[in-house]
């Protein structure tokens, strides 16, 4: 039962997230009407229910995939380089067919380089960002020790 409450939890916030995210890029470039997705992935599907209960479900699993590669930090023997490098990749891997699916590139391989490009550049600033925050925290840590 544990599990399945984690799979909710990571699917609501896939989903949650997805939904901002949509509002905020139909609103950039919705031209006032709101779209789950992209035109062309909006043309795939019959109707705009049927597209939108297809970004749901890709949401959600996004939101699965970030929260279930969480675990990789919990192995307190690997270094932090080889857990680092194996989330990157294990959420690439993952997130990358999820995202794909979900239109948010054109299916060329210039899109795709440049969505990979973009990826491991959020993920790196994402990354600096936790460690250095870590580091001043123990830092902080360390001073009350003293």
């Amino acid at each position: 039962m544990k599990i399945f409450k984690k799979i909710i939890s990571a699917s609501c916030s896939g989903i949650a997230i997805g939904v901002i995210l949509s509002v905020i890029f139909s609103s950039i470039f919705g031209q006032g009407e709101y779209m789950p997705s992209t035109p062309t992935f909006m043309e795939l599907f019959s109707t705009p229910v049927k597209a939108m209960t297809s970004s749901i479900i890709l949401w959600s699993l996004m939101g699965n995939v970030f929260y279930f590669s969480e675990s990789i930090f919990a192995q307190e023997r690997w270094s932090l380089l080889k857990m680092s490098l194996l989330h990157y990749l294990v959420t690439l891997i993952c997130f990358f067919p999820l995202a794909y699916l979900a239109g948010w590139f054109p299916h060329n391989i210039l899109w795709i380089a440049g969505f990979l490009l973009i990826y491991t550049g959020v993920y790196l600033i994402i990354y600096l960002i936790t460690y250095l925050s870590t580091w001043l925290e123990i830092k902080k840590i360390n001073q009350k020790i003293k």
